[in-house]
């Protein structure tokens, strides 16, 4: 049976705040959120794979930043941090975070790093669309 991290009224909070904030295209409002949950989680020394998954979160806003900021550099770090907490689209390490549907999230972000990382980067996809 899969270990559950169950959230305080706090971080659930945090966790829905940083949604909201994501869902709106506020990648930086969302990050704070989420940084609040994970200090949270680290602080109640809560299962290390829910912090990493807290952090994969964050570094998914990171990566939005970036690609609105046109930075190819960022969005492959992020990217390399990200997957190495939350998987790959075709291996995710969760199904669900807390309601977030992760395989979703990581499909829906693969294109943003594909975009950049092409030879001649089009910068043309609207992160806004990206729901969680």
């Amino acid at each position: 049976m899969a270990v559950k991290c169950p959230l305080s009224e706090q971080e659930q909070r945090w966790l829905d705040g940083g949604i909201t904030e994501f869902n709106t295209g506020r990648y930086w409002h969302a990050h704070e959120d989420w940084e609040e949950m994970w200090k949270s989680l680290k602080a109640r020394e809560a299962d290390q794979r829910y912090i990493l998954g807290i952090q994969g979160l964050i570094q998914t806003t990171a990566l939005m930043f970036q690609y609105e900021r046109q930075k190819t550099r960022g969005i492959v770090k992020m990217w390399s941090k990200l997957t190495d907490k939350l998987g790959t689209p075709d291996s995710p390490l969760f199904e669900d975070l807390w309601s977030v549907d992760v395989p979703k999230v990581l499909q829906d972000v693969l294109p943003f790093f594909t975009d950049a990382t092409t030879e001649e980067p089009t910068w043309g996809l609207n992160p806004n669309t990206i729901i969680i």
